[in-house]
């Protein structure tokens, strides 16, 4: 055993040894010592009072009979009280000294391991290891000082907990890892188990739930058709219903569930809403538990809130990356950067992909006779044709100008694409086009080629598709055209 084991080991001695002096309040311990001074003083006068009566029968005796013994006795007897007076007054002092003593360094040791926690937890702020694990301050009294220690124990543990929060959720990709990471909080750690993440879109005014608990909670939740809608979104505060039924008048369970809505706000902007869903409080201990849960909700919301915004903008700039900003489909940067998961997966399956080159004929005479704006109306319009056309699990990519590509993935049978391209072409030649002071018809050319049927080289296999179209458009535009080997005559794409 070393020598700090050994001084721990003689402190935990002590204190147990102690401990019941310890349990006593503030106020106990001031009454305690006060009681020791008036008893050291009464026992004191007592003394002195017993001294005084048997000095005055020695005196007595003294008179009657002044002999030599008489005088020795009653001088012996005076030293003798003396003595056992001046130990009493020692003894009653040591006492109240030690018991002194012991209560300022317990005050002092407490205080002092404050002092130390704090300053670890300040000194690790900032650091790249986050906060570091600091040992609760030891309570050694369950009185008031007692109380303040079991405090301080609680707001490192939370400082300590927040700061962990938020140095994980820092290294997560997604915004939906970190609403995740606040659902698993509010409900292992502050027993919220009912609740709904919202997310605001303030480009398209809308409001959508991107998680909730339970998850079969989600058909009793809110319905709203426009972000606005939400009191919390609209106002920036805190909504609640308790103490104020009916506040929200959207909420669907007003006589079943009491709610506070938080909001999620960074720099004036709110991102969202945080939902909290709990029974109707029937004691001031559970309404003081919900109180107490919510205020540390709003603590873990108030760290991830920087992370959430921050999250946010990177989405969207990668969105911006990767779509087109007319049409809202995907771009060419998108599929140079996604096509080998998804070649790779057609490997592995031993299936195949069919692609689609479609361009509108004579696009060029839309922005020449109607101008640009109807141009960017006729693309968008197509745009969404397209998409309506295909499955969810197929991509249409905008490849540049009026020039789109749709890959169809795991294309069985291989007549299913140009079913598809002509149900596409069909459908584009029966639509009126809507435009600035009327309307208009438009007719698309589609070039098909199959990967890796035609070639096992996907880039290859674009050119195919792209020759296909180019022998559409020679031979009279407005059809279908699968490409054959019979129209590539070189090596080189």
């Amino acid at each position: 055993m070393n020598a700090t084991e050994q001084t721990d080991q003689q402190h935990s001695l002590w204190r147990r040894a102690w401990q019941p002096f310890f349990n006593l309040s503030v106020y106990g311990k001031f009454v305690l010592v006060l009681t020791s001074f008036l008893a050291g003083f009464i026992l004191i006068g007592l003394h002195n009072l017993y001294f005084v009566n048997n000095l005055k029968e020695k005196l007595g005796q003294l008179q009657t009979n002044p002999s030599s013994s008489t005088i020795q006795d009653t001088i012996n007897m005076a030293d003798i009280y003396l003595q056992n007076g001046g130990f009493l007054v020692a003894g009653i002092m040591i006492i109240l000294t030690i018991t002194s003593f012991l209560s300022v360094r317990m005050m002092v040791s407490l205080l002092h391991d404050m002092t130390r926690g704090l300053r670890s937890v300040r000194n690790s702020a900032g650091e790249t290891q986050g906060c570091q694990v600091v040992e609760s301050i030891p309570i050694i009294s369950n009185d008031e000082i007692g109380t303040v220690a079991r405090e301080v124990n609680g707001i490192i543990s939370d400082i300590q907990s927040i700061s962990r929060f938020r140095r994980v959720i820092e290294a997560d990709e997604t915004t939906h890892d970190v609403y995740k990471r606040l659902a698993y909080v509010f409900q292992e750690r502050l027993d919220l188990n009912t609740f709904v993440i919202w997310e605001v879109n303030k480009s398209e005014d809308s409001i959508e739930a991107v998680f909730t608990s339970p998850p079969d909670f989600e058909e009793e939740i809110c319905q709203m058709s426009c972000a606005n809608l939400c009191r919390a979104v609209r106002t920036g505060d805190i909504v609640s219903s308790t103490g104020y039924p009916g506040i929200c008048p959207i909420f669907p369970l007003p006589d079943v569930m009491t709610h506070s809505c938080v909001p999620m706000m960074v720099g004036g902007q709110i991102l969202g809403v945080v939902q909290f869903l709990f029974l109707y409080v029937n004691s001031p201990e559970r309404e003081e538990h919900f109180k107490n849960s919510l205020r540390r909700a709003r603590q873990y919301l108030m760290e991830a809130l920087p992370v959430l915004h921050a999250k946010r903008l990177a989405q969207n700039l990668h969105q911006m990356a990767i779509r087109d900003t007319l049409t809202g489909l995907y771009n060419r940067r998108f599929l140079e950067g996604n096509i080998n998961p998804i070649l790779a997966g057609i490997q592995r399956r031993e299936s195949n992909m069919a692609i689609l080159m479609a361009d509108m004929d004579f696009f060029k005479k839309v922005n020449d006779e109607y101008g640009h704006e109807s141009g960017d109306s006729v693309l968008k319009a197509l745009s969404h044709i397209l998409q309506s056309e295909v499955r969810h699990s197929d991509l249409v990519i905008r490849y540049g100008g009026e020039e789109f590509l749709i890959l169809l993935v795991d294309c069985h049978p291989k007549e299913f694409a140009i079913q598809v391209a002509e149900k596409i072409r069909s459908k584009v030649e029966g639509h009126q086009f809507r435009i600035e002071g009327g309307s208009l018809r438009k007719t698309l050319s589609i070039g098909i080629s199959e990967f890796p049927g035609d070639t096992a080289a996907f880039w290859e296999a674009v050119k195919f598709a792209d020759v296909a179209l180019y022998r559409a458009k020679e031979s009279g535009r407005n059809q279908v055209v699968r490409f054959d080997p019979s129209m590539w005559d070189t090596e080189d794409y």
